[in-house]
């Protein structure tokens, strides 16, 4: 097989998994709503993660970006904004950045998690102070981040084994997870 066709396939391979994320995104995004302290728990974030991890930063702002996006128009609670879609895209790039090609850990995760809750609590306070023409940032934030400090460890222990799990999956070379080193 010649360079090319390599490079074809491995190209193919991370495209089939983009768009699969970002299906799995849309669904698991709008369809999973579960009403949360102030706010819905949904485990959208799972495959943004899963993106992070597999394909790197870009990729993963993308499956954030047009997750969120789909999901807006197929699913409408409002009319579409804009700002929500950049903070999706944002948060799946930040996940990428300490998960992209490493062994799932702890630690690594809840960089993740953490990297990930600070835009979707700024910004998205900022785009709904925006929405409803209020001056009450600040409330947004305060009322949104007692949540957030609640849904962190649940996104870090379902982000740790989902993709413990995906390192057990027989994946393609280019999109693989390392596996922990076994000692014999």
């Amino acid at each position: 097989m010649s360079k090319n066709t390599q490079k074809k396939g491995m190209a193919t391979e991370r495209l089939t998994m983009l768009a699969l994320l970002t299906a799995l995104q849309v669904v698991l995004g709008n369809l999973t709503q579960i009403p949360f302290i102030g706010k819905q728990f949904n485990f959208g974030f799972m495959p943004i993660i899963a993106a992070g991890a597999l394909l790197g930063p870009l990729p993963a702002a993308v499956v954030g970006g047009l997750g969120d996006f789909i999901g807006a128009h197929l699913f409408p609670a409002g009319a579409y904004f804009p700002g929500f879609t950049l903070t999706s895209a944002i948060v799946g790039f930040l996940y990428g950045l300490p998960l992209h090609k490493q062994q799932p850990c702890w630690i690594r995760v809840a960089i993740a998690a953490v990297l990930g809750m600070i835009p979707n609590l700024f910004l998205n306070s900022l785009w709904l102070s925006m929405l409803y023409s209020s001056k009450t940032y600040w409330v947004w934030v305060t009322s949104r981040a007692v949540s957030y400090l609640v849904e962190i460890p649940v996104q870090v222990v379902l982000a740790y084994l989902c993709l413990h799990g995906l390192t057990r999956i027989k994946l393609p070379a280019s999109i693989r997870l390392p596996k922990k080193e076994t000692k014999a």
